[in-house]
């Protein structure tokens, strides 16, 4: 099934994701400005490099323009409602910042639903886009359940990494967040639960992964098979030995990145 997003939208819907997770980083910045002079203070860009109101001004620069333009592509695909992920996800965004991230677990959920939601609302626009084509909609009936469900891997996928890193990055950052008040995941229950945690699930990911590489296998799709062999599955080995054997905040650090 060729893509039924015209490639100008296409990548008008990469430029409204990154423009939102871009005014995202900069609203978490914003408001983790003390603890960031403790955690990272050689990468601290509110507070050394801009003012806490030019961040804010920043943040709406980059924010109102990835709304506008998720709307616009709303009514491109002819179905209004896809127009409100986006605020939605701006919300999300700045909940997280403000609140959630403080709190046990529910804020590296959020932010991993919301790595998920990005491959989700991709397949929710090439759908309503097909779908608006109804030749080409019947045309690709045939193949829009297996679709479904490589959307839904890949969406999975994307959401256990996610916590896996935000985990991770719980242990790197615990003395800054426990200076700054947080209840993270790895203050509330300490570094080796947490860490052992995300070796259980990173092994999960590549259980699922491996499950994903058979069916690739069984059904001759030999590119992809290799592709994930090569490029994913073994760094998931590499990243798995040295989430085991993480001690110290560089080690975690270096697994984050």
């Amino acid at each position: 099934v060729n893509s039924a997003l015209h490639l100008i939208d296409f990548f008008l819907l990469i430029l409204s994701t990154l423009l939102i997770a871009a005014g995202g980083y900069v609203i978490n910045d914003y408001y983790d400005i003390e603890v960031d002079r403790f955690n990272k203070p050689e990468l601290l860009v509110v507070g050394k490099q801009l003012t806490t109101k030019n961040s804010l001004n920043y943040y709406w620069i980059l924010t109102i323009p990835g709304i506008l333009i998720g709307f616009y592509l709303a009514y491109k695909v002819d179905y209004y409602l896809l127009g409100f992920i986006f605020p939605a996800v701006a919300i999300m965004l700045w909940s997280y910042s403000a609140k959630y991230q403080k709190t046990i677990l529910l804020g590296n959920i959020m932010i991993s639903s919301l790595s998920a939601l990005v491959i989700l609302v991709l397949w929710l626009f090439e759908f309503f886009a097909l779908k608006s084509e109804l030749i080409s909609f019947v045309e690709a009936m045939s193949k829009i359940k297996v679709l479904h469900i490589i959307v839904i891997a890949y969406a999975l996928f994307a959401f256990l990494v996610s916590l896996i890193r935000e985990i991770v990055k719980d242990n790197e950052d615990i003395e800054g967040d426990r200076e700054g008040g947080y209840k993270t995941f790895a203050i509330v229950f300490g570094k080796v639960y947490s860490r052992n945690v995300a070796v259980v699930l990173h092994v999960l990911s590549m259980g699922l992964l491996a499950l994903a590489m058979y069916l690739l296998y069984k059904n001759e799709l030999l590119m992809v098979f290799w592709y994930l062999t090569i490029a994913v599955q073994l760094l998931f080995f590499f990243v798995l030995y040295y989430l085991v054997t993480a001690k110290v905040n560089k080690d975690y650090r270096f697994l984050s990145n």
